[in-house]
């Protein structure tokens, strides 16, 4: 039963600080806040979580890890062809912003705040999976023999996550995220990686 309840507490706590964090921002969110939203004590948290940054880079190591898991399923699904691959992740990051707003919102947050890098374990599994979709590309005819890994993530992970916020923030008119963006998305993608010299 304790499990239990510290299990219950963890999942707040994570809640919390994603919403804590996405209703003031990185630097102005507190320990005592997200602690307070949380229905914990602070002093609890502090002995879950070393601090805030600590708290943070663990949700950060988990979405990006949840993210290439996910990647890695959709190789393994498709994996003579990038288009799939790509068309699917990024429907899966719309679906996700529809559903999952305040999480996705934290996300973007983070991809954009420079006091977060990946670990060495992270770097390499980018490495691996960015090297597989560029060969699985290059094979297809679908991407330039002069893309590099850089320009493959970017487009792939933050190119997504952008366009998704900027939309959803509804600058220019009332817009839905919807299937046409998935087609869009993808086609860029897919015209930017070919035609790189």
């Amino acid at each position: 039963m304790a499990r239990k309840i510290d299990e219950d507490k963890i999942a707040r706590i994570k809640a919390s600080t994603m919403k804590t964090i996405v209703d003031y921002g990185i630097e102005a969110a507190t320990i005592a806040m997200i602690a307070s939203n949380a229905n914990v004590s602070g002093g609890y948290l502090y002995r879950t979580y070393k601090g805030k940054q600590d708290l943070i880079n663990e949700l950060y190591y988990e979405k990006i890890s949840s993210l290439y898991q996910e990647l890695e399923f959709l190789i393994a699904l498709n994996n003579s062809s990038i288009a799939p691959i790509i068309s699917a992740f990024v429907q899966n990051r719309i679906v996700y912003s529809l559903n999952e707003p305040v999480a996705s919102n934290f996300f973007y947050q983070l991809l954009h705040n420079d006091n977060f890098s990946f670990t060495n374990e992270l770097k390499d599994k980018s490495l691996l999976l960015m090297q597989t979709i560029k060969d699985i590309g290059i094979n297809a005819g679908e991407i330039s023999n002069n893309i590099n890994l850089f320009q493959l993530y970017y487009h792939i992970f933050v190119y997504v996550v952008d366009y998704i916020h900027f939309k959803r923030k509804n600058i220019f008119e009332n817009q839905d995220l919807i299937n046409d963006d998935v087609v869009y998305l993808t086609n860029n993608i897919l015209n930017f990686l070919k035609r790189i010299d």
